[in-house]
């Protein structure tokens, strides 16, 4: 799916680029485009990036990301 759509940036490669060492924004900023059109997909791009780095290092996406933990 597209997530960039001014760079025709898709979900894949994004996760491709984690999978590669990409951690933050700015390395899919600096790595794919993502962002520096409009930059509407940052926030998309970005929770993607997280759930993947997660997923690659067996760590808990919210802990990355504590604003989005949720009390137990």
């Amino acid at each position: 799916m597209y997530i960039c759509l001014c760079n025709a940036i898709t979900d894949r490669e994004i996760i491709q680029a984690a999978e590669q060492g990409a951690r933050s924004s700015e390395d899919l900023a600096h790595g794919l485009g993502v962002g520096l059109g409009c930059g509407r997909c940052t926030s998309c791009a970005k929770s993607i990036l997280v759930e993947t780095v997660a997923r690659i290092t067996g760590a808990n996406p919210d802990c990355a990301n504590p604003s989005t933990a949720v009390a137990a």
